[in-house]
Order: structure tokens, then C-alpha cells, then sequence
């Protein structure tokens, strides 16, 4: 087997030196199985390195590879404080209830279309590299994982909290240095058409409920409006999770 070369930049003078190799067997069910090897030099040609016999990896060992994995990947800087979950796949975090300039651009005669300050509930963002999801709250402040979450009221999000992108143009890294280009690409981007119904309890729909909005910002009928998405900030994250990894 022949290895590729790999530059790895260190801090310092460190020397990194192969010294083990991890190998994962898979079924057609999804079992997984992982050995670990040593990485041995090669008696007939000197200077080449061949992996040795493995064995089975244990729990311990594995937990001590995630560990590591984990401190090298994990975000370094100070944690905003609307930070609400870290993982090297998914973050997440809470804006709090306010009211913005809202932007709208719907499709066809009599769509809605301009602009003015409206009323947002407070709402929970989940991104992960390929997607981002957003979810209201009922109660303007920083949720738990037992938190009840409602469905969005805003255009261009589908059942399940997933956020149609369209052309918006999402930051170029993923973390949770970033959450405010999120942010930003959700708000200042132009609501273009409603993509679930039944998603607020307003008379009307969703299109009715950001015209009385957009003709006075109106908080409390916002609240009002929301509807229970029937999954707790935990179960909401659990679930994306799973998705980042099999995509």
C-alpha cells in the first residue's frame, strides 16, 4: 500500500512521527469494526514503514482517540454567549426577540412584496456544514436541551427546521466564530415564498401574518402565532446530528 505524502504545519519546532494506524471495517448494515496497528519499519527495504499485525481496538483506546480528535477540533476562542452546543459537526445558539427590517420578494400577482420593520420571536439556528436550520421559541430567553422549540414562522424553511439557501450566501468556514454571518445571511436575505403549511396560527397563513407585521411590528401577536414543532432543543439537535454524519 502506498501512503500519500501529507503536510502538517505544527507550532514550534514539533516533529510528528507515524508511529500507529487505525483501520474500519464496515458491513452492509452499518456494523463497525476497528483494529489498531503499529507502524513498523520494513526489514527487507530500510526507510519504508509497513503497518503490523492489529488488534481490536478497545472502548478505552477509541475514547482516548475521540479525546484527542476532540481537543484538536474543537473552537478555540472565547464562547459567544448565545452559544447554546459545540461539536465538530453541528453548533447551535439563540437570538433573542426582536423587532427587524424584513425583506420580502414572493413570486406572482398579489405575493407579498417590500419591506418594513416586523416582529421576530426569539429563534434557535443549528448549522452544520452542509445545512442550517432554524426554530422559534416561546419564551424570550436562552433555552435548555428541555426547551420546548416551534416551528419557524418565516418563509423559506421547511418541515423539520431546514433553511431553503437558495442564492443566499453562507460563510465560507464552519464554527462558532461564524454564527453572526449566519445571522446575517438569514435576515438581511429576501423572504421568498412559505414552504410548509399549517406552520403559524394565524388567520390566513404565514403570507397574512408578516402583512399585519409589516403594518405594525407586533410582538406579542408573533407569540402568539408559533406552533409547537413537538421536539425539545435536544431532540432537535440529536436529530440533525445524525443527519450531518450520513451526509
Amino acid at each position: 500500500m502506498s501512503l500519500h505524502p501529507v503536510k502538517i504545519v505544527s507550532e514550534g519546532e514539533r516533529v510528528l512521527r507515524l508511529v500507529g494506524a487505525v483501520l474500519m471495517y464496515q458491513s452492509n448494515v452499518g456494523d463497525v469494526y476497528a483494529t489498531s496497528h503499529p507502524v513498523l519499519s520494513d526489514a527487507v527495504t530500510p526507510g519504508r514503514q509497513v503497518i503490523g499485525a492489529g488488534a481490536p481496538l478497545s472502548k478505552g483506546a477509541l475514547a482516548n482517540f475521540a479525546n484527542a480528535v476532540g481537543a484538536a477540533t474543537a473552537f478555540t476562542g472565547f464562547l459567544p454567549d448565545n452559544l447554546l452546543f459545540s461539536s465538530p459537526n453541528v453548533i447551535a445558539w439563540w437570538t433573542p426577540a426582536a423587532v427587524r427590517m424584513t425583506w420580502f420578494k414572493a413570486a406572482g400577482s398579489g405575493k407579498l412584496e417590500g419591506h418594513g420593520m416586523a416582529a421576530h420571536p426569539a429563534l434557535v439556528f443549528v448549522a452544520t456544514p452542509n445545512d442550517w436550520f432554524v426554530f422559534a421559541l416561546r419564551e424570550d430567553a436562552r433555552p435548555t436541551p428541555r426547551t420546548r422549540l416551534y416551528h419557524s414562522p418565516h418563509f423559506n424553511v421547511w418541515d423539520g427546521g431546514r433553511i431553503c439557501t437558495g442564492n443566499v450566501e453562507l460563510p465560507p468556514t464552519f464554527g462558532a466564530e461564524v454564527i453572526d454571518r449566519y445571522e446575517r445571511a438569514f435576515f438581511r436575505s429576501h423572504f421568498t415564498h412559505p414552504n410548509r403549511s399549517n406552520a403559524v396560527k394565524f388567520k390566513g397563513g404565514m403570507e397574512q401574518l408578516w402583512r399585519a407585521q409589516l403594518a405594525s411590528a407586533d410582538p406579542a401577536a408573533m407569540q402568539r402565532a408559533l406552533v409547537d414543532s413537538e421536539e425539545t432543543l435536544q431532540e432537535a439537535i440529536t436529530r440533525i446530528a445524525a443527519r450531518a454524519t450520513t451526509n
